[in-house]
């Protein structure tokens, strides 16, 4: 099976089990090519439904990884993502989520809507890599920044959606300050050991209220 048909296969499987449920999202996952931001992966791995790690540290413990695209599309439906939405995203990773969140709200391949994603990524090697790859592709829209994803990206305030791709143990003042009312806010919340729960929340004039919560394991947030 080539690149193209195990993609296919991918977003095929997700749209069966209900995962995927809007065109938009079903079409960002066929559109971006999901082995272009996993180095080495072959069709098989890097369509399958499991994570995979990009980045380890000295001692083998992964720290960075592409999410399973279950919990990937699962996310991006939660966020109810619109063309010219401008979107906060805490941790870059690869850059893949990055391209897909372009995808939908509309500024993947050309300029001028309106819309637009600021991504966070704490370690520099990652946020080069993710600018590089985003670049190749041609995918623009996207802005990477290397800082702490707890602090969020203040100029670009105020968001439309705020979504963090790594466990956060609380949400963070920065990213309820940055959100616009109005706006969602899609955040695993866990437990020392990466499981917990995915909260969608949507900002309220005075607090945040939850629409639902997903089961989740992921990488636990670092900070600077």
């Amino acid at each position: 099976m080539d690149v193209d048909d195990a993609r296919s296969a991918m977003v095929s499987h997700l749209r069966a089990a209900g995962v995927v449920r809007s065109p938009a999202v079903a079409a960002a996952l066929a559109a971006v090519p999901r082995h272009r931001f996993i180095e080495g992966a072959g069709a098989e791995a890097a369509y399958a439904d499991k994570a995979v790690t990009v980045k380890t540290t000295d001692d083998g413990v992964p720290i960075s990884s592409v999410s399973q695209p279950t919990m990937v599309a699962t996310m991006l439906e939660l966020c109810r993502l619109a063309p010219g939405h401008r979107v906060l995203e805490i941790g870059t990773g690869s850059g893949y989520n990055a391209a897909l969140l372009a995808t939908i709200v509309g500024v993947a391949g050309r300029d001028g809507d309106g819309g637009g994603v600021v991504s966070v990524e704490l370690d520099a090697d990652l946020a080069a890599g993710a600018r590089n790859r985003l670049h190749q592709l041609g995918v623009v829209g996207v802005r990477v920044v290397t800082g702490d994803g707890a602090a969020g990206h203040a100029p670009g305030a105020p968001y439309d959606r705020v979504i963090v791709t790594a466990g956060a143990h609380a949400i963070a003042a920065a990213w309820d300050d940055q959100l616009r009312v109005g706006g969602r806010l899609v955040v695993p919340i866990v437990d020392a050991e990466g499981i917990g729960v995915v909260r969608c929340l949507v900002k309220g004039p005075t607090d945040f209220e939850e629409l639902t919560r997903v089961p989740c394991g992921f990488l636990t947030m670092r900070t600077a």
